[in-house]
């Protein structure tokens, strides 16, 4: 139906006559004119509607969405925490594993370099050894070579070139000990005689080249006969090249003495400490001891 199709009815009420336009639903007093622009409002309060409920439509879908996406979430929140605390809880595993790994790799290393470092070790004490060995050996036939170069065709074979004289010590080994009258026979049947010390310089010579000698008994069965005696006169000791002796300190403390075992009128040497004491007496016939020969050198030519 047409907006534009209509009728009319004239009427009259109350003393006032009216016109009716049928299907505009608007009434007008006769001679009156209609609301302006009515068709413009309609139009205009369509539109609204329709935004309205345009509008209306568009919240209801977005909110039907939100509804349906924010129902899944909520329920799924606690499986997707599960899941992260798995995720979590396997990685530490997987962590774990790897680091017992590491370590078990670690732990076999470290035995391994343990091992090598006691073989080297070992090793290294071994050679070190055989480097003391080797010094102490050097050492030795360095002395040895320079003793020889020193002694060489000026003191006999067996004897000691020590400063400016040359020296023999018996080893009752090869040399049985003797009494000091055989001792002495012994020395001059070598061309030389029983040891004279002149000074104190001779003294802690032969302190220091003192052998190392052992064997049972007491310390004083194993010393060795010097030159040295008072037979001639009991407390004055005279040397065998009739030089007397007047110096006391070369004697160990309480010697010589007149009682007890050590008793006698001749000299012998022992030295064990780094005291210049190294003087004892003992029986000159009935004591056996080893003894140290002296002589002076060939001359060098």
């Amino acid at each position: 139906m047409s907006f534009e199709q209509s009728t009319s009815q004239d009427f009259s009420t109350d003393g006032h006559s009216y016109h009716q336009t049928s299907g505009q639903g608007l009434f007008t007093e006769r001679g009156g004119c209609a609301l302006p622009n009515h068709r413009l409002v309609i139009i205009s309060l369509g539109t609204l509607n329709a935004v309205l409920l345009i509008a209306a439509v568009v919240i209801g879908i977005f909110c039907a969405k939100g509804s349906y996406l924010q129902a899944p979430n909520s329920a799924a929140t606690p499986l997707i925490l599960e899941m992260n605390h798995l995720r979590n809880h396997s990685d530490i595993i997987r962590a774990k594993l790897e680091a017992q790994a590491a370590l078990a790799r670690e732990r076999s290393s470290h035995a391994k370099l343990k091992l090598q470092v006691k073989q080297t070790m070992t090793l290294t004490d071994n050679l070190q050894r055989q480097i003391e060995a080797l010094n102490t050996e050097k050492k030795n036939l360095h002395s040895n070579k320079t003793a020889l170069e020193q002694s060489c065709g000026r003191c006999p074979q067996g004897w000691r070139l020590l400063k400016s004289s040359c020296y023999f010590y018996s080893h009752h080994e090869s040399n049985p000990k003797k009494n000091w009258s055989d001792s002495r026979k012994n020395c001059i049947s070598q061309g030389g005689d029983l040891l004279v010390i002149n000074n104190l310089e001779e003294q802690q010579l032969m302190i220091d080249n003192f052998p190392k000698v052992g064997g049972g008994g007491s310390w004083w069965e194993n010393g060795f006969w010097i030159g040295l005696t008072d037979v001639v006169t009991a407390g004055t000791w005279v040397w065998v090249n009739n030089v007397t002796e007047v110096e006391t300190m070369y004697w160990k403390i309480g010697q010589p003495t007149r009682a007890g075992l050590q008793s006698g009128n001749c000299a012998a040497f022992y030295s064990y400490t780094d005291n210049r004491g190294a003087w004892y007496n003992g029986n000159c016939e009935d004591h056996r001891y080893n003894w140290i020969c002296e002589m002076e050198p060939n001359k060098q030519t």
